[in-house]
């Protein structure tokens, strides 16, 4: 009896146009393994499907009565592979499936792909190592003229990536001494949206200079204590959230708080996709601009050639910000968040959907900015990163009465 064949392709430089999906799905060595028919498990095809339901009211994977629209990453991604898995293909092509996946998601859907694997062929699309799947047999490769290729044996992959950021790290401009001890503080604070209760009286206290992972399924309220704290959400007036020792609401506007607050989320990179330039880029952090809308001082300017040189980017600092790659890019916007070095940084998600190098140089920038200012930092994700060391955890545990939070050490 022969060993039934998976595969893996490393999607690092891969961009997933309609006529590369369709060459995956008729690749002449898969249809020979396994038969005819193959589906593409991706956010490429759960796009698709989004879109059918939120232009013309389409629901193909969920009941008339449920809807696409108003599900978790998550929880689309298992009602996706649900309704793939029910047509029983020969061959499955899945697109980095653990992406934004919480740990519930991830364990679940690894067990799915492994039970599959006894019956159906796989080719899985990844950017992490870490992810390939361990009944994985052969890798694939893509040559010169775009042509995919069996090459070699899933343990002969590359070795782990380490990467380190040398230079000086910038100094800095901006005076925050006058800053309080506490900087973000929940005291009992609850969130509904409508009579859908969401967070459940979040205790949390945020000091100068402490370093937090904060972390929770997909769903279970990260997004609004995020937006609470930079001054976006206003379900915080009127209860007792304080910014900076001061009571939400008392006063204070957002461009109080989002001057002593830097702010990463990775849907910046499509907000900032413009004309740009790297350097005009990072100055237009000074200004709190999307874009540079004001004339930079000569103080300005070196500092922020200074932040392009710690990033090895120097030589880029006149290109087009959108000429860079993604890590690049989220590496340009964390600086352009640092370069006034706040009192405190949030990154949200910040290696998502990276390669290792990628990742690596993210997180070497990150460990740079812990090590090196006073800035506190709230760092989220749903992937922790081994080399990434933080002073402590703040989980939030999803409950149908609404999410409550624990610290950890």
């Amino acid at each position: 009896m022969s060993i039934r064949k998976h595969y893996s392709l490393d999607s690092s430089t891969l961009k997933l146009t309609p006529d590369f999906v369709n060459e995956l799905l008729t690749l002449d060595f898969l249809k020979t393994d396994t038969g005819k028919s193959g589906l593409f498990f991706s956010d490429y095809t759960l796009k698709h499907y989004l879109e059918k339901e939120y232009k013309y009211d389409i629901k193909i994977i969920t009941d008339e009565q449920d809807s696409l629209l108003n599900k978790s990453t998550g929880e689309r991604r298992m009602l996706l592979f649900k309704y793939l898995i029910n047509q029983n293909p020969d061959f499955l092509i899945i697109d980095n499936p653990f992406d934004t996946l919480d740990t519930h998601h991830v364990k679940w859907l690894r067990s799915q792909l492994y039970k599959l694997s006894n019956h159906t062929t796989i080719l899985q699309l990844y950017r992490r190592k870490e992810d390939v799947l361990q009944f994985i047999t052969t890798e694939l490769n893509i040559d010169s003229d775009y042509k995919i290729n069996t090459i070699k044996s899933s343990e002969e992959r590359a070795k782990k990536v380490i990467y380190e950021l040398h230079d000086e790290f910038p100094q800095s401009l901006s005076n925050f001494n006058i800053i309080p001890e506490s900087l973000v503080r929940f005291e009992n604070v609850s969130v509904f949206y409508g009579e859908k209760p969401i967070l459940r009286a979040i205790n949390w206290e945020i000091k100068k200079g402490e370093t937090w992972y904060l972390k929770g399924p997909n769903g279970s309220g990260k997004t609004t204590l995020i937006n609470m704290m930079s001054g976006d959400n206003t379900k915080g007036y009127g209860q007792k959230l304080y910014l900076f020792d001061k009571q939400k609401g008392s006063g204070e506007s957002v461009w109080d708080i989002k001057q002593k607050i830097g702010l990463f989320t990775t849907n910046l990179t499509e907000h900032f996709d413009g004309s740009s330039t790297v350097i005009e880029m990072i100055l237009s952090g000074f200004f709190d601009s999307v874009g540079l809308i004001d004339k930079p001082s000569n103080l300005q300017s070196k500092i922020a050639e200074q932040w392009l040189s710690l990033l090895a980017l120097l030589t880029q600092k006149n290109n087009q910000f959108s000429t860079l790659n993604e890590s690049q890019k989220r590496m340009i916007l964390i600086a352009r968040a640092m370069i006034k070095q706040p009192p405190l940084l949030i990154l949200d998600e910040p290696t998502s959907s990276l390669d290792d190098i990628g990742a690596q140089r993210v997180i070497a920038l990150i460990k740079r900015i812990v090590n090196q200012s006073n800035t506190a930092l709230i760092y989220v994700s749903h992937r922790p990163e081994k080399n990434l060391i933080l002073d402590y955890t703040f989980e939030l545990i999803a409950n149908k009465s609404g999410s409550y939070g624990i610290c950890l050490k």
